[in-house]
């Protein structure tokens, strides 16, 4: 092997192990900074996102970690190669990659749209409040569907595919990979919950928050766990390097 390729070899799982740990960080402080109640009128949402000063900054935290945590699953797809968990790490990488993108133009929708929607109808006048209150529920609403079918994909098939492909590749304890399909499985229900009542239901908010909270943990520990193997990596390579012969008598 030439020297450049095992260099990548060896450089590469410290990376996606940095992917997830990074991801993981942002992610816990956006999904612990963001609202998780579903019981306010569409007036008091619309205005208690007006009067939330982190509302863009939440949400672009929420994005940022949501692409560095696909880059490290790319990473832990390659791991799954040649393993029995490589056809069902290739289909979470799919399901990573929709449900992701679908979530990042739902979290930009929220964030970014409904900000200066919900300003515009903080400081409207009385005639004008009532437009701006419907425009800015008709973009939440187009959004909350958005936001569930990406929960579905992306917290829910990508984790379930990513958690039985640990499992079957034996590559790291069964029950590592059982915590990860347990998050899938309960991110998936609160999507369903939503999907079925068409709008906001507290026991789905709350359901994902556990659930995504769950998955994120699992993310920054497998971060860990590759950052580890890259340490571990290096130190064999180191002892099976070739000794020099001193040629001094």
């Amino acid at each position: 092997m030439s020297a450049r390729p095992q260099a990548r070899s060896l450089v590469w799982p410290k990376v996606y192990g940095a992917l997830f740990i990074s991801g993981a960080v942002i992610g816990l402080v956006g999904n612990a900074l963001h609202p998780h109640t579903a019981d306010l009128d569409a007036a008091a949402t619309v205005q208690a996102i007006a009067g939330n000063g982190a509302w863009v900054a939440i949400h672009l935290a929420i994005i940022v970690a949501i692409l560095l945590i696909i880059g490290g699953l790319v990473g832990l797809a390659e791991e799954m190669t040649e393993t029995s968990g490589e056809p069902l790490a290739r289909l979470g990488l799919a399901a990573a990659l929709l449900g992701g993108a679908v979530v990042t133009v739902s979290s930009a929708i929220d964030g970014f749209v409904m900000k200066p929607l919900a300003l515009a109808y903080a400081s409207a006048a009385a005639p004008d409040a009532g437009l701006a209150l419907r425009i800015s529920i008709a973009v939440k609403e187009v959004d909350f569907g958005i936001w569930s079918i990406g929960m579905l994909a992306f917290f829910g098939v990508a984790f379930a595919c990513f958690g039985g492909a640990v499992i079957g590749s034996r590559r790291h304890p069964a029950w590592f990979g059982w915590i990860a399909v347990v998050g899938a499985a309960g991110s998936a229900v609160a999507a369903l919950l939503q999907i079925a009542a068409s709008g906001e239901v507290q026991a789905a908010e709350t359901l994902f928050f556990a659930s995504s909270l769950v998955l994120t943990l699992w993310a920054l520990a497998l971060g860990m766990l590759m950052w580890r193997a890259h340490a571990d990596i290096i130190a064999d390579s180191l002892s099976l390097a070739p000794t020099v012969a001193d040629p001094r008598p």
